[in-house]
């Protein structure tokens, strides 16, 4: 009996939790050098990542110079750089596997005047030389994605119209467990041209519309106009 004693005292130690101090002058002090200002993209000059915001009271917003700049809280700067970090292994990948073309490859139609950047442009052994939308999310997004989520396409999509391209590839990583999805993206004109009549709307809106159709995070609920 003293020995199943013994045993049982031994089970109930490790069940323990233990508690410790927290340091807080460390999560303070980082999180005081990570706190900034997000500025707003330049106006006059559409952005693929602007436009795929279903929102158009954002966009007008932005495009015609009225989107103010908003904090930039710690939790959302180690976002950013999470997502530059990956942007920086998957270069090191298509380098070392002798598929990288191209990086941050400037993209750019003037009228309407659409500006933006393609992520990775890589040869591929299927494809040919196409180019790629890189995306980072979580294990509930991943978990439902069977194809791309639908503003991940439309920024391929505006890529692959503007730089000619007849496919693309958006490649997701699960930022919890780094496991991989990619979806191919054709060239529709016909979506192309719905997004162009947008921009053009845009433009000739003399006021911003009042009703905002974005998410509940959009920024264009802090703006009056």
């Amino acid at each position: 009996m003293a020995g199943i004693k013994q045993i049982r005292k031994k089970q109930s130690v490790k069940n323990v939790i233990v508690s410790s101090p927290t340091d807080q002058w460390l999560l303070e002090t980082i999180d005081h050098y990570l706190t900034g200002v997000m500025t707003p993209p330049r106006s006059g000059v559409f952005h693929p990542s602007t436009l795929s915001n279903p929102c158009d009271r954002s966009v007008w917003l932005i495009y015609h110079g009225y989107m103010i700049a908003t904090p930039l809280e710690p939790h959302v700067n180690r976002i950013f750089q999470h997502g530059n970090s990956l942007e920086e292994r998957v270069e090191r990948w298509f380098r070392n596997l002798g598929l990288l073309v191209g990086r941050e490859v400037p993209v750019r139609l003037d009228n309407p005047v659409i500006s933006g950047r393609i992520d990775f442009i890589i040869s591929h052994k299927e494809k040919g030389i196409i180019p790629i939308e890189l995306k980072s999310i979580n294990t509930s997004g991943f978990s439902k994605l069977q194809a791309p989520k639908p503003e991940h396409q439309m920024q391929l999509q505006m890529y692959l119209n503007m730089a000619n391209y007849e496919i693309g590839t958006v490649l997701y990583e699960n930022k919890n467990d780094q496991k991989t999805k990619a979806f191919f993206v054709k060239k529709d004109p016909a979506q192309w041209e719905a997004i162009l009549t947008r921009c053009y709307n845009i433009q000739s809106m003399k006021e911003a519309p009042k009703v905002c159709t974005g998410e509940y995070y959009c920024s264009c609920r802090k703006v009056e106009v």
